[in-house]
């Protein structure tokens, strides 16, 4: 065989080795965690107009679309680790955070928005979220964004 072709054999040889050592530590990783599930957080946010700037949603102001809802890691330093959600037409969003990254371990989140342009807010701008692992994994919460029109 000339070295060249020895040479080639041994790159995907390691190649392979190199994959299935990976496959088989994620695998490991969740097996030991006990799902991705287990690791996952998931919460709603909820954007509407507030009328009268009272910080509640009172009978007869409209949700609020298009507004932009972030998670951070605020425990990790880590920026946008859910998936990127935008309010829908009810002013609807749904949070999603894979915390896998992370060790599946208590997390601190903030879930925050920015204030769509044309608009103020009218509640706490930033929320705090305590994710405990080992504690609360099925309850989901609803993280209320109120905005009044700039005058």
């Amino acid at each position: 065989m000339s070295r060249l072709l020895e040479f080639f054999l041994g790159s995907i040889l390691m190649t392979v080795l190199a994959i299935s050592l990976m496959v088989f530590s994620v695998l490991h990783y969740i097996l030991r965690v006990g799902s991705i599930d287990d690791c996952a957080w998931h919460s709603s946010a909820k954007a509407w107009v507030d009328s009268n700037s009272d910080g509640l949603i009172n009978n007869g102001e409209q949700p609020l679309s298009e507004v932009e809802i972030h998670i951070d890691d605020v425990q990790n330093q880590l920026i946008d680790v859910g998936w990127p959600t935008i309010t829908d037409r009810n002013g609807d969003a749904r949070l999603n955070a894979l915390v896998l990254m992370l060790g599946c371990s208590d997390v601190i989140f903030e879930v925050y928005t920015n204030a769509p342009e044309g608009y103020r807010i009218t509640t706490k701008p930033r929320i705090e979220v305590n994710r405990d692992v080992l504690g609360s994994l099925d309850t989901e919460n609803v993280y209320y964004f109120g905005f009044t029109p700039d005058k």
